[in-house]
């Protein structure tokens, strides 16, 4: 391993150092960093593929395009003036910070050549593969929000982040922090969002992003960059963990109310039987989903900006007086409006999304007639949706 050149990213506020390293050295670094790091995609795997050809033209000693990995901010002690001979103590030191921005299919096209060749015990074409040096480009010292950043504006080729794996780094590290109780579950864990205070990490994520935008329409690609900007303000106000505790647990404090007040009621047979698909039979269904995260998120949003309300405080004191004379009427009428937009509207999720968000608005304003009535709330915003809306 050869460190060759130093740049300094101002932008991201982290060092570039480009380095020389012989195939067989990078791919010791890569097993750890592919199976410890919780940023890493999974691997695409397809004979069709150009990573089949790789493997090929990796035969061949061809000069592949630099792989550029990044060292975290929990390592420190390599700075812009330091000697670029001490990168490669200093790299072997830290390497359990790494991740890969962009070259991870590379990453592991390498690694499958490498095991292929050995299985074959082609000793020839192992040591020349192994002894081919390849360019890695490693910035140093970057947070998450950095790590985010630089995975978007990389060109990432053929296999760009979905949405869902950039919504999740950039709100990762909540999802190992425990919150009165609340437990978020991501896609890859398998699980299923089912029981009171589990939530999926996704959903919750996209209603604190609508808190944060004052906006109940999903996230787009185009608006992360931006969503960026608006975390790194709250980074600098030192409030940005504290709010996202404080959001989930005010919705968590909402959703145990309607389910205490609720109880175990379900829509009855005789309505199924008209209605086979509704939005939810019971009321947990209802306000688990997405659509009515989001709607939250920019209501509470909204309100503090026209200051109807002044805190999450004031919505959680409303949460415990809030009331429902008959359950089952409660919940046939919501489904009712739902299945009604999901009739009328062009975007159904969109839809529903502005239906909770007025929904919310009208639960918790002082000044509404169906203030902290969850009935009578359900009825004024599809009112207020249609005006809108038709």
């Amino acid at each position: 391993m050869k460190a060759v050149s130093l740049l300094k990213d101002s932008r991201i506020d982290a060092l570039n150092v480009l380095i020389e390293i012989e195939v067989g050295e990078y791919a010791a670094l890569a097993k750890e960093i592919t199976s410890n790091n919780k940023f890493q995609r999974k691997q695409i795997k397809s004979s069709k593929t150009v990573y089949a050809l790789l493997k090929q033209d990796l035969m061949r000693q061809c000069v592949i395009p630099p792989i550029v990995l990044a060292l975290t901010s929990g390592s420190g002690g390599f700075h812009e003036d330091s000697n670029l001979e001490e990168f490669e103590k200093f790299l072997n030191e830290n390497k359990g910070h790494l991740v890969i921005l962009d070259g991870l299919q590379r990453t592991y096209t390498i690694l499958d050549l490498l095991s292929d060749l050995e299985v074959v015990k082609d000793e020839d074409s192992l040591r020349l593969v192994r002894s081919n040096k390849i360019r890695v480009e490693i910035y140093v010292g970057l947070d998450r929000l950095g790590i985010l950043y630089r995975m978007l504006t990389l060109n990432t080729g053929q296999t760009p982040m979905s949405l869902r794996q950039q919504i999740e780094i950039l709100y990762l590290d909540y999802i190992d922090t425990v919150i009165e109780g609340v437990e978020l579950i991501r896609e890859a864990d398998g699980k299923t969002a089912s029981r009171l205070s589990q939530y999926n990490f996704k959903d919750v994520v996209e209603g604190f992003n609508a808190y944060l935008d004052r906006d109940e329409l999903p996230i787009e690609k185009a608006d992360i960059l931006e969503n960026i900007n608006s975390l790194e303000k709250l980074s600098k106000e030192n409030q940005e963990a504290e709010l996202f505790e404080v959001y989930l647990i005010t919705w968590n404090t909402f959703v145990a109310k309607v389910n205490e007040l609720c109880g175990d009621h379900s829509l009855s047979e005789s309505y199924l039987e008209d209605n086979s698909s509704p939005f939810g039979k019971n009321i947990l269904q209802v306000f688990k989903k997405p659509q009515a995260m989001s709607g939250f998120g920019a209501a509470v949003g909204k309100m503090i900006d026209f200051k109807m309300i002044y805190s999450f405080q004031d919505v959680k004191t409303a949460i415990s007086d809030l009331n429902i004379n008959d359950p089952n009427e409660l919940l046939e009428e919501i489904n009712n409006t739902l299945s009604w937009i999901k009739d009328n509207a062009k975007k159904i999720g969109n839809a529903q999304r502005s239906y909770f968000q007025f929904f919310f608005r009208d639960l918790f304003n002082k000044e509404s007639d169906s203030y902290k009535d969850l009935l009578l709330s359900t009825k004024s915003a599809l009112r207020k949706y249609q005006s809108q809306n038709m």
